[in-house]
């Protein structure tokens, strides 16, 4: 335990480059901005239909990332795994969810100040902080060999 806490003293901000802190901070911030946003409680038809649009805009843009032959998140061998595509889908998902929620919040007038934009997109890391120290505990035991 000496030589963790040690680690983590000397060593500490080498695992926010982690992917592992890096994918656990996006997903939060997604789930975090999905539920703020109550994207899946509000009946503001408006919103739905512009956050509809905008799913259908983020997932055919992955589609498109994927299936060009021309694209350069095609593996060197030209099949998608592994390849950097499969490496940042984590990251586009989480992005995708996050402009979902917030287009949906800014419609529907749930979004309306700075404040809440802010509060939106941390509202995910301030309901579950242990899941970022999990993570960062994780990273660090992971790449300590």
């Amino acid at each position: 335990m000496d030589e963790l806490i040690r680690h983590i003293w000397m060593h500490g901000t080498d695992r926010v480059a982690s992917p592992l802190l890096t994918h656990a901070l996006m997903i939060l911030i997604a789930i975090g901005s999905v539920i703020h946003s109550r994207l899946f409680r509000h009946h503001d038809i408006d919103a739905i239909w512009t956050s509809i649009v905008v799913a259908v805009i983020c997932i055919v843009s992955l589609i498109l990332l994927a299936i060009l032959p021309s694209s350069p998140l095609i593996g060197v061998t030209g099949s998608l795994y592994p390849s950097p595509w499969i490496d940042g889908l984590i990251p586009a998902l989480c992005t995708s969810a996050i402009i979902i929620s917030v287009t949906f919040g800014l419609v529907s007038g749930k979004i309306n100040t700075l404040r809440a934009f802010l509060d939106n997109l941390t509202y995910g890391i301030h309901r579950w902080p242990w899941v970022v120290l999990a993570a960062m505990v994780l990273a660090v035991i992971v790449t300590n060999k």
